[in-house]
């Protein structure tokens, strides 16, 4: 009997495996379930990085919703009554993979029921075309069904090709686009059709203006690759890497399982290297170019500097101006909601502007045209409070994933009260949750070194946050709220209360989307004006700064302190570092490869992600000798034989979450 602890409501399903005579498992509710039951037909997860909360109603921006009411065929649920084992052999694999801690993101099951769900639903749709009866058990399910499944993730040219002519037809394109009747009219299932939608998509978004979050930006992004149909209608490895492991967790808890599920995908396909001749390997975070990532930081950095500290004292000032402006005007406190704009434009027409911040050129408290409406010129010339705060959330954030090399996660789940200073040394810090460092679901909190300047700018900008909040009379504490909170968001940042009506203090404590981070990023390229690049203008993600930070440190360090930037980083191996290296590897480098394809070889327990020449090697040494102590230096002697009888190098590159996968190809050129 598997339990997992719980201090709630305790629920279960019952679970008759009758190959084993087994009576029955019970499930406790897991930890990280929000939600009354596990029976329930939603599940609320808690979200990785934040807080669980304690008690409802429960914040939905705590939580992700995994709904089981999905159809599993046309007009057929996966929670109707025909489908009650399939649901059921589900829901337990999910619990028993979170127990046995296979999976220690809960946050992932939503993604291994989607794929379980679309590999249900591809084969009823191919089985209703041949008049055959639905998969009403995972036992039902059978390799051709898998082998069918896992190649609908390829389109032909020629399919490609039908698409583009049906929708250039289509009345409304390319605004809209009739999804349906494409599927319709090339009688395909639902899961090509998502592939042939994802090949279509980027090809348009190849071709039109970069968007983001009711955003769309000046240019073309530079960084978005040119659509080539020889190369990019292939697969994405990553993306079969993905689908074939979430199956493989199916299979992996089949003895949860009423009616079990019979195939190991991995062991059949080899991460699909069994099914597709080629595939689009995963490409690497685009490395920002110098004068691109310099004037995106040194612009921050002049914004931070000379805007940051007056901004908070205009926005304090504004606020001072509205308590007074309905008294002035006559206003009487049950009208003021419906005279908002007048307050507001009264407030900003007799507020004196810092001269610090009359460079910045704000003409308005907020705008009265939707902001995603606005010409982008007009705007250099005219901005809002609103969109102030939003180039200083993007300068903030450049600033932090600049010089602390943090994932996305790791800055959207800062504290407001993440900086500190170490009264030993006196050396700033900033307190980081690091995903992969971390197997708790809230995620541990490390300490990384800042620069001190970063740290002041820091310490202003959570002042500045704290101010926004207290506008609107919401005082909270800071250690359970986020440094990018809600309240800068354009909507929230210009909200004002009059009438002591306040909303759920519960908004406010969480952190803004990534959406709205990627909009406010996109925003500060354009009013910044980047440098173009062949007319385009280059849109960093925030990955994209972690990536600058380690190639700098490359540089800076002469290719050395591999730990030292591992650490640093927050990688729990430190192969995971190998693909910030990829850009030229050094000598040290493809030696310090060689050296983890020996060791992971000779480790017979361990499976080495490889080319088949790497693997060949590998296999024929650990055939010959089951022993560490012989297996290390005997890969190390195949791999110089095969660099001299071949004149290829070892090379490495990042696949998946830890995985690297090693290669031999020609020096200079490729595998």
């Amino acid at each position: 009997m598997h339990k997992l602890k719980s201090q709630t409501e305790t629920s279960a399903v019952i679970v008759k495996n009758d190959s084993k005579q087994n009576k029955f498992e019970h499930y406790e509710k897991p930890r990280w379930m929000l939600n009354d039951s596990i029976t329930d037909y939603k599940w609320f997860i808690a979200r990785s990085g934040m807080d669980i909360p304690t008690s409802k109603p429960f914040p939905k921006e705590s939580y992700k919703t995994l709904s089981f009411n999905k159809e599993v065929a046309p007009n057929d649920l996966l929670t109707s009554k025909a489908n009650r084992y399939l649901l059921t052999d589900i829901k337990n694999s999910l619990l028993y993979l979170s127990i046995i801690e296979k999976v220690s993101r809960p946050e992932r099951f939503i993604e291994i029921v989607k794929t379980i769900v679309n590999l249900i639903k591809h084969t009823n749709e191919l089985r209703t075309s041949d008049g055959k009866p639905h998969i009403s058990r995972l036992s039902m399910i059978r390799f051709n069904d898998l082998n069918n499944y896992l190649e609908s993730f390829q389109i032909s040219y020629d399919l490609y090709s039908k698409a583009l002519k049906i929708i250039s037809s289509q009345k409304n394109y390319p605004k809209i686009i009739d999804w349906l009747q494409i599927k319709t009219l090339l009688s395909i299932t639902s899961r090509e059709l998502t592939t042939l939608r994802n090949k279509i998509r980027n090809y348009l978004n190849s071709q039109a203006k970069n968007k983001a979050s009711h955003y769309t930006a000046e240019y073309c992004n530079a960084c978005q690759p040119y659509f080539d149909t020889e190369n990019d209608l292939k697969p994405k490895q990553k993306t079969i890497y993905n689908v074939i492991s979430n199956l493989e967790m199916l299979y992996a808890s089949r003895i949860t399982q009423k009616f079990p599920f019979p195939h190991s995908p991995r062991s059949l396909f080899s991460d699909g290297i069994a099914i597709f001749d080629d595939t689009i390997a995963p490409n690497k975070t685009k490395l920002i170019p110098a004068n691109v990532a310099l004037h995106s930081i040194s612009q921050a950095l002049h914004f931070v500097k000379n805007y940051g500290l007056e901004l908070r004292s205009f926005i304090q000032a504004l606020t001072d101006s509205e308590k007074v402006a309905s008294q002035e005007l006559k206003i009487a406190p049950s009208n003021v909601i419906r005279n908002t704009q007048t307050i507001r434009s009264y407030a900003f027409n007799n507020t004196r502007m810092p001269n610090a911040i009359k460079k910045l050129k704000i003409t308005t408290w907020e705008y009265d045209t939707p902001f995603e409406n606005l010409k982008h010129d007009w705007m250099r010339d005219n901005l809002s409070i609103g969109a102030a705060i939003l180039l200083y959330s993007a300068s903030m954030w450049i600033l932090l994933g600049s010089f602390t090399a943090g994932r996305q996660l790791s800055l959207n789940t800062l504290k407001r009260n993440c900086f500190s200073q170490s009264p030993i040394d006196g050396l700033f810090d900033i307190a980081l949750r690091i995903p992969k460092s971390s197997e708790r679901l809230e995620l541990e909190e490390v300490h990384r070194p800042i620069p001190d300047l970063i740290f002041d700018y820091g310490i202003e900008f959570s002042l500045f946050v704290s101010q926004l909040e207290e506008r609107q009379g919401y005082f909270l504490n800071e250690e359970e709220v986020y440094l990018f909170g809600k309240v800068l968001s354009l909507n929230s940042s210009s909200a004002f209360n009059h009438n002591s009506q306040i909303e759920k203090t519960d908004f406010y404590k969480f952190p803004l989307s990534g959406d709205t981070i990627y909009k406010a990023l996109c925003f500060f390229q354009d009013w910044s004006q980047s440098p173009l690049i062949d007319n385009k203008r280059w849109y960093p993600s925030s990955h994209q700064f972690r990536r600058l930070f380690a190639v700098l440190y490359f540089n800076f360090s002469d290719d050395q302190g591999l730990e030292e930037l591992s650490w640093f980083m927050g990688h729990s191996y430190l192969e995971q570092t190998y693909h910030y290296a990829e850009i030229s590897p050094t000598d040290d480098w493809i030696d310090e490869a060689e050296i983890t394809i020996a060791k992971i070889g000779a480790n017979l327990s361990k499976f080495i992600l490889a080319d088949k020449a790497v693997t060949k090697l590998v296999n024929k040494a650990r055939k010959s000798s089951e022993t560490v102590l012989v297996l290390e230096p005997l890969i190390r002697k195949l791999i110089d034989e095969h660099k001299l009888k071949t004149g290829e190098e070892v090379r490495f590159k990042k696949v998946d979450g830890n995985d690297i996968f090693f290669y031999f190809c020609t020096p200079g050129g490729k595998k």
